[in-house]
């Protein structure tokens, strides 16, 4: 398993949006706002804002916790890049 840390900003619902195709309307998806802190070869770091979509059932562990950091159990979809640090 894989965890991110970092400062948790906001938590929020995406737009719903139509299936062009069969018109059915689609929830929008619960995500998380993050920002990460990466550091860099040179001793400093940069900071990076990423959304993250979480399951229904996990909005609550986030939730009022705005300005802390957190941890998110995260997947990868597609090729993902590792590099020892």
């Amino acid at each position: 398993m894989i965890k991110l840390s970092g400062t948790l900003l906001n938590v929020y619902t995406s737009n719903d949006f139509t299936n062009k195709e069969t018109g059915e309307i689609v929830r929008g998806k619960n995500k998380i706002q993050l920002l990460l802190e990466i550091p860099l070869k040179n001793g400093d770091s940069r900071k990076e804002l990423i959304d993250l979509s979480i399951p229904s059932s996990k909005v609550a562990l986030y939730k009022g916790k705005e300005n802390e950091i957190v941890e998110v159990d995260v997947a990868t979809v597609g090729k993902a890049i590792f590099y020892g640090v």
